[in-house]
């Protein structure tokens, strides 16, 4: 990606933002370099970095080693005057730029009249060779103006509707009814601030009580299930970032809002009444090859006999999902009603069940669905981390992009049909060999892929390293539960289907995520695409990013590496 530095500027000019500044607007750690030794990075000028309400300046480090001074001009511009003043700096907007190195702020002043979110544009020009010679640099930011209510309400005087009104000078009874509010609101503000410590103290003690209970449960249940404690500590070592902060704010991906849609509820349902619609006689279907093959459940390649329109019959390559004689009338039941979930629904990237075998009683259900050629997402990971496939499948960035935006598009049909999918992951995916991939559902993924799920307790195993945390605590899924899961999908991606938090021990997850602790950055993952797994992982679901603001910035991710690559 060396194509995005041109040289553009005189080779003595270094300007960026330093690890700090970078922490404050992305919580990254890492220097962010707009022009590095006169040469400019355009891929980081074209990002508009969110600044959050709290943040009022920027920094930005610069120096100059040529001999010759360096002039330059300053200009800034706002999107919407009306909810921020004109920026200024603390140097002067013409000036030399510095031979030693240093740090200029830029302020962002709020007017608090209104919420918006203002665009600013940083203007800089540098001259090189002379006065005529200029070199122009854009810094684009994206400020969150909050409006304050307290403003212009003043007990006993008139409002006005001109902005200007609100600077101009109080007057003698004005600031005596200033000064009685006050006090009233400072009475009413300690009043408050007890009652909330008090709440607060009996939500601990209250938290504490049945974390206690849970805990002790929980390792009687850990005691008893030795096989899977062993598969836990058998895992590769993840590292989790001390540094990351405790609510992730969306840094990176621009005017993030939120909203819940109803996830549709097939439980009361029998699944073999909606099978029905979709039986084919036994004879009809061929196993063929096991593919995968767990305690009690098993996926076949194989093919089945249907008609086409004109009546003719052919062959049709499927998989088929089946359990064994082992497995119990509840369990079933689960495999039947998991299989259901995406019954009807036709889109590119969901594989839906397409066919079902019910008959006769006395053997195990067969359930069809459409096959691709490489199977498993995961599986398939795995085996290009391994150097099991040829030069063919050596996954670059793009193309793990790529699969990324499918699983967004699926998981975004799903969300229009009211559907929260509640187990997201690459191990529910399908790919093809031209790396097309589908969405499916989770039945048998417990039984194949017994070590990503984990019981708390509860008698329910559950995808515990992919849950957000309100899932984990409450039981509360969401579209924002699908983006939290969406982020440990990425990251599962981007290191070929690793197992995230493989060293946390299921039980201490919640604490965890709640200290503000996440997986560590992928080796060779590009901070942008880091940036959009930590926003997903935000304790708030509020915060978290809708898919299709997901889905915009990683078609320009997607767009921008194909410039360099």
């Amino acid at each position: 990606m060396a194509s995005e530095w041109l040289y553009l500027v005189d080779s003595h000019l270094s300007l960026y933002m330093d690890s700090e500044e970078t922490y404050k607007l992305l919580g990254i750690t890492a220097e962010l370099s707009y022009v590095r030794n006169g040469i400019i990075n355009h891929h980081a000028l074209s990002f508009n970095l969110p600044v959050a309400t709290e943040i009022n300046e920027i920094h930005f480090t610069w120096q100059s080693t040529k001999r010759d001074s360096m002039p330059y001009k300053m200009q800034f511009f706002v999107s919407n005057p009306q909810a921020m003043n004109k920026p200024t700096a603390n140097i002067s907007n013409n000036g030399l730029v510095p031979t030693k190195l240093s740090v200029f702020k830029v302020k962002l002043p709020c007017t608090n009249l209104l919420n918006a979110e203002v665009d600013v544009n940083i203007q800089m020009n540098i001259s090189i060779f002379s006065s005529s010679n200029w070199t122009g640099l854009n810094f684009k930011r994206r400020k969150i103006c909050r409006k304050d209510p307290t403003i212009g309400l003043r007990s006993g005087s008139s409002y006005s509707s001109d902005p200007h009104s609100f600077f101009a000078a109080p007057s003698d009874s004005d600031k005596v009814n200033n000064i009685n509010s006050s006090t009233y609101l400072f009475y009413i503000a300690v009043g408050c601030a007890c009652v909330i410590i008090l709440l607060i103290a009996l939500a601990v003690t209250a938290y504490y009580l049945n974390s206690q209970k849970a805990s002790a449960k929980g390792y009687a249940d850990k005691m008893s299930d030795t096989s899977s404690s062993q598969a836990l500590t058998q895992q590769s070592q993840t590292f989790l970032r001390a540094d990351t902060p405790n609510n992730t704010t969306g840094s990176g991906l621009p005017n993030f809002r939120h909203g819940i849609c109803i996830p549709m509820d097939t439980k009361g349902t029998d699944p073999r009444l909606l099978l029905e619609e979709i039986s084919i006689e036994r004879n009809r279907i061929t196993l063929g090859e096991i593919l995968l093959e767990g305690t009690f459940g098993q996926i076949y390649c194989g093919t089945i006999i249907t008609e086409d329109e004109k009546g003719g019959e052919f062959e049709q390559e499927v998989f088929i999902k089946t359990i064994t004689d082992q497995a119990r009338s509840d369990q079933t039941q689960v495999f039947l009603q998991e299989c259901c979930m995406l019954k009807g629904l036709i889109h590119e990237n969901i594989n839906p069940v397409l066919a079902a075998c019910l008959t006769p009683p006395d053997q195990q259900p067969l359930i069809v669905f459409h096959a691709t050629s490489e199977g498993n997402l995961k599986k398939f990971l795995q085996k290009c981390r391994m150097s099991e496939c040829g030069s063919h499948y050596a996954l670059n960035t793009q193309q793990l992009v790529y699969m990324a935006i499918q699983i967004i598009r699926g998981v975004q049909f799903l969300h229009r049909k009211k559907i929260v999918h509640k187990d997201l992951a690459t191990r529910n995916c399908l790919v093809d060999s031209d790396l097309g991939l589908k969405i499916t559902d989770n039945s048998l993924s417990r039984d194949l892929f017994p070590n990503d799920y984990n019981c708390l307790g509860d008698n329910e195993n559950r995808p515990v390293k992919w849950l957000s945390i309100e899932a984990l605590l409450t039981h509360r899924f969401s579209p924002a539960s699908d983006v939290w899961a969406f982020g440990v999908t990425l990251w599962e991606l981007m290191t070929l289907g690793q197992q995230p938090y493989a060293d946390i021990d299921p039980f201490e997850m919640s604490a965890y995520l709640q200290e503000g602790y996440r997986i560590a950055q992928p080796i060779n993952c590009p901070d942008e695409l880091f940036s959009v797994m930590a926003c997903c992982w935000a304790i708030s679901f509020e915060e978290r990013p809708k898919f299709s603001q997901l889905l915009v910035c990683l078609q320009d991710f997607y767009t921008a590496l194909g410039r360099y690559i």
